[in-house]
């Protein structure tokens, strides 16, 4: 029988296997290159504390037991730096050759590598030839090159794969063309065996895969684009895709430029990472892929904003964006439009930001106010011809002339706000609280209006007057009385027992705003009073938040009460119950306090219920995540 819950154990890692003096072979087991990898890791984490002179203690659990970390290795006693060279043996044994090879203390390595009577294993030697310092790296190479000169094919054959792996680091090139020279370059097998690499050392050995495979021809353009989509894989390894997909495809010459923008836009719509998507289309930008027709169908269509915005910034700096402005001008994303504006005044196209002034983007009204000003027309007199007229006022006419705030539009802005449309009457009081002609009486009037939109306002201008929002929860119109709460709430002081009535409110905007404010005073709301709101003779509403409340606590007096209620005729409320009767069900203290007999009998009794509830609940919560 398999137990989901227990992992393989692996007592000793690679470098402790070297502290208790194994050799190499038993360190690294088969040899394969994350195996050279994870030797050097672990040996480099092991012996941090000693190479900067930290101080740090570990403790481990085996068992039942805890034990100090350097009984399962002590790095204590691997060789080190001790001011007049290297403190192991002469001539040093192959396991402390190995652990000084891989030492986080620079002079330690560049040390190990002076000694010309020890014999350094290959696959260490190439690693330190990708060395971070700059002796140790000059002293391998010199060692490395040597002994490649005098190892057999089949020695440097099974180097490949570490080189590959090695050759993505900052300084790995140079050991990797030494290795591939030999070897006639990569072959299918080893970019398998890297693109099969798992672990915390798999993403650099698969990152290292994918270019290698793209040089091998084993993976082709499609293929990278695969990888590129996955979602199982890091940023580092698809971005790295996509880059050698684009570089694959500017090796294939001017033939394949048509069906290689086709793969990178369809890319761009089918990857579902924005901070991916926006990497991508820098490394295409820098590469020439994209023609000014595809940036300008990205600017316009594409899904991710940031994408749009950047396509629209490349297109207006080539040559003969011009035949693409009215294009843009007419794009969804107010950014986009904005930025094709900016182009109009020195084309001589002053008279086309006119229309401008009224965009639904608050962004591009200001900025072609802006534009129209420099071209010497005045965006004011404009907005009052507009919202003068009744029949022609639009809400983004009165936002811009608001945004303008002048005070002898006063007038004009209480006039709006007697308008047929609720959306005008919206945006003039809008104007109208900027400028501050509308005082709290005046603003609470408004709140009788029938369209939401003019409520809105007006709670919004309310929300920091508490008296005046308390005195609109008793509104006869439901989202009034929702909104109120919700700002109270929110800003305010607002006790649980003036919210609890609310929760049988008849209007659903006010119920809801009611349960989000219990639910964040959940706790401040005694035991005993939630215990009796979720009696059977409560309101359902009521019922269901205090038994929501009550699960979350491990006391007796709830737990008894989920385990009474997990069949109740209410779905909210058997829920919740159920939910705290699992709890129950795994808290042995709970049948120790006050109703110990009852919660005993309970849980024994519907024992036999928990994987169907346990079933449920988790179905119930991969429904809330999508």
């Amino acid at each position: 029988m398999t137990n989901g819950w227990l992992l393989p154990t692996q007592y000793l890692t690679a470098g402790e296997r070297l502290v208790h003096g194994k050799g190499v072979g038993a360190a690294v087991g088969a040899g394969r290159a994350e195996d050279w990898v994870r030797l050097d890791a672990d040996v480099h984490s092991g012996t941090l504390d000693r190479a900067y002179g930290w101080k740090c203690t570990l403790s481990l659990r085996i068992g039942a037991h805890w034990f100090d970390g350097r009984e399962v290795a002590d790095w204590d006693t691997v060789p080190h730096w001790n001011g007049d060279g290297l403190s192991w043996t002469s001539p040093p044994t192959e396991s402390e050759l190995a652990l000084c090879l891989c030492n986080a203390d620079p002079r330690v390595r560049a040390k190990a590598l002076e000694r010309e009577d020890a014999r350094a294993p290959l696959p260490l030697l190439l690693l330190r030839c990708a060395d971070t310092a700059p002796a140790v790296r000059e002293r391998a190479r010199t060692a490395f090159a040597a002994a490649l000169a005098a190892a057999g094919d089949g020695s440097v054959r099974s180097l490949a794969v570490l080189a590959l792996h090695v050759g993505v680091r900052k300084h790995g090139a140079w050991a990797r063309e030494l290795v591939l020279a030999r070897t006639g370059g990569a072959g299918e097998a080893e970019v398998r065996e890297l693109l099969a690499c798992e672990g915390r050392h798999g993403e650099d050995a698969r990152t290292a895969g994918v270019r290698a495979g793209a040089e091998a021809g084993v993976l082709d353009a499609d293929d990278l684009y695969r990888i590129a989509l996955r979602t199982d894989r890091s940023d580092k390894e698809r971005l790295a895709a996509v880059r050698t997909a684009l570089s694959a495809d500017r090796r294939d010459g001017a033939g394949g430029e048509r069906a290689a923008r086709k793969r990178f836009v369809n890319f761009l719509e089918r990857c579902e990472t924005s901070q991916l998507r926006v990497r991508a289309l820098g490394g295409a930008l820098a590469a020439h892929l994209l023609s000014a027709d595809e940036l300008a169908g990205l600017a316009c269509g594409h899904r991710d904003r940031k994408v749009r915005r950047i396509a629209a910034r490349t297109l207006l700096e080539l040559p003969g964006a011009e035949a693409f402005l009215d294009r843009l001008l007419a794009a969804s994303d107010g950014v986009v439009r904005g930025r094709a504006m900016t182009r109009l005044r020195a084309l001589g196209r002053a008279r086309d930001l006119v229309p401008h002034l009224t965009d639904p983007s608050p962004w591009a009204r200001d900025l072609a106010c802006r534009e129209l000003r420099a071209a010497g027309t005045d965006p004011h007199a404009l907005y009052r011809a507009w919202c003068a007229d009744p029949a022609t006022v639009t809400p983004a006419a009165v936002s811009g002339l608001a945004a303008l705030r002048e005070l002898r539009d006063g007038p004009l802005f209480r006039t709006l706000a007697r308008h047929a449309d609720g959306a005008v009457r919206a945006r003039a009081l809008g104007g109208l609280r900027r400028l501050g002609l509308l005082d709290a009486d005046g603003l609470a009037r408004h709140a009788e209006d029938p369209d939401p939109r003019v409520a809105a306002v007006v709670l919004r201008g309310l929300r920091d007057d508490a008296e005046v929002l308390r005195g609109m929860l008793g509104h006869p119109h439901g989202r009034v009385r929702g909104a109120a709460l919700t700002h109270l709430a929110h800003r305010h002081t607002l006790g649980w027992e003036e919210v609890l009535p609310f929760l049988s409110d008849p209007a659903k905007e006010a119920s809801r705003a009611a349960r989000g404010a219990l639910r964040g005073r959940g706790s401040r709301i005694p035991e005993a009073r939630l215990l009796e709101l979720v009696a059977p003779g409560e309101p359902p509403q009521q019922r269901a938040l205090a038994m929501e409340l009550l699960e979350r606590s491990f006391e007796p007096g709830p737990l008894l009460a989920a385990l009474r209620l997990v069949d109740d005729p209410l779905p909210a409320v058997r829920a919740a119950a159920r939910k705290g009767a699992l709890r129950v069900l795994w808290n042995r203290d709970a049948a120790r306090g006050p109703h110990a007999e009852e919660i005993r009998a309970l849980a024994n009794r519907h024992a036999g219920r928990l994987p169907a509830w346990k079933a449920e609940q988790r179905r119930r919560a991969a429904l809330g995540r999508k």
